[in-house]
């Protein structure tokens, strides 16, 4: 029998606006804690990050939110950010125009975008 190790994952909401953060609460499992000030959901017994990154981009996708990113945190384990697209770089994010993939430094992001081309 394989057993499954579960994770805490945390959601920043910092840089969303009212109705994004108040969409994504509301998606968001009853049972899920969010801080006071409404910033913050720590998703508890989750299965991995990437799966809760891939329902939050789909979250978007279907409410047609074209101008936030789902990213992971490069500095802080199991922690992800929405994030206004324009604003992102602002914050030592970059993130692959193709894919969507982060990194710390834009010249890691051209030498990853060359994959694409270069194939």
């Amino acid at each position: 029998m394989v057993a499954f190790v579960k994770m805490v994952v945390t959601i920043d909401l910092t840089f969303t606006t009212d109705r994004l953060r108040n969409l994504i609460q509301k998606s968001i499992r009853q049972n899920s804690p969010i801080d006071q000030n409404g910033y913050t959901i720590v998703l508890q017994d989750e299965p991995n990050l990437k799966w809760v990154k891939a329902n939050l981009e789909k979250l978007l996708d279907e409410n047609d939110i074209w101008d936030f990113v789902v990213a992971e945190n490069t500095e802080k384990e199991n922690e992800i950010a929405i994030l206004k697209k324009g604003d992102i770089e602002q914050l030592g994010i970059y993130l692959c125009t193709h894919c969507g993939v982060s990194f710390e430094s834009e010249i890691q992001r051209i030498v990853h975008q060359r994959i694409h081309y270069l194939g």
